[in-house]
């Protein structure tokens, strides 16, 4: 995908595709109509269609899930950051879906993670740990980490967790009394019309005792 999707980047003089820029048409796209825009992610993710099974993308409400969440101190695992619970629902999710969980136990899994967040060493941590617990090393075989700059995959991945992210809060926004009706963002529907997307949001915790 990487030198098949190069040439859209070189025509419009667009070095690192970076999701909040776009949307605020700042930085490299200074001065972009919402055509253009919209235009550049849809030819950058019909090139993605012939690599991509499908995306996915998990998001956590922030202050609900640390309002909830209990720290384990008398065992060896503890509450993680809601970035790396998020993770561990993705990875959850690939080793059980219907449509994509039976090619991931017999191929395996490389998770390609950016570069750069806090939480990286976390979310590394309970990769691991799920792997050795689970006897999963023959399914996930590794993870890492890239640059943003270095991988047009990541740059992809950030632009769909972007808008996924936006429209997941609109959509909750909706359920509140008097909130305006949901409305689709045009860009995430773009981005579904061309790759097969699966997006969850979590809203609701509930505190547990560990044992």
């Amino acid at each position: 995908m990487e030198k098949e999707v190069e040439p859209n980047f070189v025509e419009r003089h667009v070095s690192i595709l970076h999701a909040v820029e776009l949307h605020n048409t700042r930085g490299e796209f200074k001065g972009w109509s919402v055509l253009s825009k919209e235009a550049f992610v849809a030819r950058i993710a019909q090139v993605a269609s012939k690599h991509v099974s499908f995306g996915v993308s998990m998001s956590a409400e922030k202050g609900n899930y640390k309002d909830h969440a209990v720290y384990r101190i008398d065992t060896s695992r503890q509450t993680v950051a809601p970035y790396t619970f998020c993770f561990q629902v993705i990875v959850d999710w690939l080793l059980r879906d219907i449509r994509i969980g039976k090619r991931v136990h017999e191929e395996g899994i490389k998770f390609l993670l950016e570069e750069g967040h806090d939480n990286n060493a976390q979310a590394k941590k309970e990769f691991h740990w799920v792997r050795e617990h689970y006897k999963l090393e023959n399914v996930l075989h590794s993870i890492d980490f890239a640059k943003k700059n270095s991988c047009r995959a990541i740059q992809l991945a950030d632009l769909i967790a972007f808008y996924s992210r936006r429209d997941g809060v609109d959509l909750l926004k909706s359920k509140q009394p008097g909130a305006p009706e949901y409305k689709m963002d045009q860009m995430i529907k773009i981005l579904c019309e061309k790759i097969i997307h699966r997006g969850f949001v979590a809203s609701g915790f509930s505190d547990r005792e560990w044992s």
